[in-house]
Order: C-alpha cells, then structure tokens, then sequence
C-alpha cells in the first residue's frame, strides 16, 4: 500500500477521518478489526492503536543512540502529560526519525496533533484508560530500547510483552467495561485475562518477525532458553542452522498457544450480545493462531523466513467470526481446532520450568 498524502492527512487532523486514514496504513489486522467495535468505541480505539503505534515506532527507529530514543520516549511521555506545545512535539520526533522510519510512520508522528485533539474529545474515562496505557507503554519500553542480541530471559519477555501489548489488554477491559454495564459486571474475570491476551498476541508477533527484527538491529528472543541448548542470538544465522533452534521456537510457540487460550476465555466473557466487541477479539485470536500454525510449519529459519499468513486465511477468519461469535461453545470449537492444529505440527515438546512464562 502506497504512503499517505501530506495534504491529505494534515486536512484530516483533528477530524474523525485521521484514525480511519492511518490505520490501514500501518496495521492489516487493527485495519480489519477496528470497524468491527461499536461506534463509540471505534473512535478511541483507532486513535489509541495509532497513539500506542508512535510510541513503538520510536522503539523500534533504526536510530543507534540509546540516549536520543529514552529523550524521544520522555518528550512522548510528556505529550501525554500534555506538557508542552503537541505541534513542537510531532514536529522533533518526525524530524529526529527522519531516514530511521517508514514514510508511513512519519506521516503518523506528524498527525500526533490530531490524534490526540481526538482523544481529548472522548469522554473522561476513555481518556484516562488511553493516557494509562501509553504511559506504562512508553515508560516500560525504556528498559528495551536497542537489544540486538535478546532479552534476558523469560521474565523478561513477560515484563517486555506486557509493557508493548499487556497495557493495550488492560486499556481494552477499561473501555469495553465503560461501553456496558453488562461487560462491567465480568471485570474481574476481565481484568485476570487482559495481559495474557495482549502476550499470545504479542508472542506470535516476536516469533513472526524474528528475521525482519534482526535486519533493524533488535531481537526480543530471551537469551536463557536459547543458551540451555548451546544457540547463541548473537549470530542468529549460526544459531538458526543448529537443529535445537526451531525445536526451541516450537516451546515458545506452545507458551504463546497457552496466552491465545487465555484470550479466547477473555472473548467468552463477554456477553454474547456484544458482538462487535467478540469480533474484534475473535479475528486477532484467530488471525494469531493461523501465524504460529506457519510458524510452527517452517523447517528452515532463514533470513527470508516470512511466514505470514494469506489473504485467502484472513477471508476465512473474516467470514467466521460474525458466525461463531453468537455462539460459545461454536467459537470454543472453533479456535480449539486451531490451537489443535498448531499443536499437531509443532514437535513434541516438554516445556520445564524456565520456558513456561508467567501471565499477569
């Protein structure tokens, strides 16, 4: 898909458009499951997802000095505290990663202005659910800018998953539970399942984009497991020809299957007349178990290893959702035979203690 217009985004700042412009750009699966919430959720989540995307473009920027990303996250941190002139703001970060980002992420960052002119309509609690989990966001990810050779261990990918995409589950509960009082009154049941949700999403993402991380000089493997069988993420491409890496995905993979578990029981939760919200959820669990099943089906973790999934699976998954989504023990059937079928073409594993990961 081609870049945005300059004049076309900068006539929609501050209009309802800007989320529906942008998102497409920069997400196929938020561009798919976003239309799907009820319209006065649509608005906030699409400019939460982009305001979440700025932070993680400024994470994830080529940009090589640590100490100019953690003064980026901070003048972020301070736009969400509404400190500061948000034109100032927008425009440093897009002249700063000019060159480090795609010319779809700049034309975001220039749109800061506007998107956050849509969240400061929204109402208070919406307001509030989105300024929390871009503030935990942004801060928890200064403890992950620039890691070329991993993370630490399993903790670590918890705590890191949970900064990137646990705060978005937790964001999510808030806002659905303001939608209803019939959501609200599963809160708890909600609030236990919200960051395992965001962490099988989050998993599947880091398993997919292995090779396409390390090109941009990152890795969010945990270094640990790897070494328990003698692979070093510091050359992945020697570590990728050893016959232990791919067994040691599939342990990752099956973690990931066990959070993906987790958010179908979080969509279950939900009332069934909520379907717009079950679908939202639905399509990203379904369209996450039809990646690691890919993922689990690669023999040979090359540097062109790419397994996303085809437009022909995401029709599938588009045109399930709005049929199980009214029917509990449907969707548990359905997304039961998915996590089934990635099971049956990882290896046969058994995971101790050190691989299995905890959910918040």
């Amino acid at each position: 898909m081609g870049t945005l217009d300059g004049a076309v985004v900068e006539s929609a700042v501050g209009k309802e458009e800007l989320p529906l412009l942008l998102v497409p750009q920069l997400s196929r699966t938020f561009a798919l499951t976003i239309p799907k919430l009820p319209p006065d959720l649509r608005l906030t989540v699409g400019a939460a997802y982009l305001l979440c995307r700025a932070v993680d473009t400024i994470e994830d920027s080529q940009l090589a000095d640590c100490d100019r990303k953690l003064a980026q996250l901070d003048m972020f941190l301070a736009a969400v505290e509404g400190k500061g002139r948000l034109e100032d703001v927008s425009r440093r970060l897009s002249v700063d990663l000019s060159g480090q980002v795609s010319r779809e992420e700049i034309d975001l960052l220039e749109s800061l202005p506007g998107l956050f002119a849509i969240l400061n309509a929204r109402p208070a609690r919406q307001q509030e659910a989105v300024r929390t989990c871009l503030t935990k966001m942004a801060s928890g990810m200064k403890s992950y800018v620039n890691r070329p050779t991993g993370l630490a261990n399993m903790a670590e990918l918890d705590d890191y998953c949970y900064v990137v995409a646990g705060v978005v589950g937790e964001m999510l509960t808030e806002l659905f539970c303001d939608h209803s009082p019939d959501i609200d009154q599963h809160r708890d049941a909600l609030e236990k399942r919200a960051a395992s949700f965001g962490q099988g999403l989050q998993m599947t993402n880091i398993l997919k984009d292995i090779w396409d991380d390390r090109r941009q000089g990152r890795c969010y493997l945990p270094q640990s497991l790897f070494c328990s069988v003698s692979l070093d993420l510091g050359d992945l491409d020697d570590a990728a020809r050893n016959p232990n890496f791919r067994p040691t995905i599939h342990r990752l993979a099956t973690i990931a299957l066990g959070h993906l578990g987790n958010a179908v029981d979080y969509t279950l939760t939900i009332p069934r007349q909520h379907t717009g919200i079950r679908q939202f959820c639905l399509l990203a669990i379904g369209m996450a178990y039809a990646t690691l099943n890919r993922v689990v089906q690669v023999s040979h973790f090359s540097s062109d290893y790419r397994p996303k999934i085809s437009r022909t699976t995401v029709q599938g998954v588009m045109l399930a959702a709005p049929v199980i989504c009214r029917s509990d023990s449907l969707t548990r059937w359905t997304m039961s035979g998915m996590a089934s079928l990635c099971h049956a073409n990882a290896a046969p594993l058994t995971v101790g203690p050190e691989t299995m990961g905890t959910a918040r």
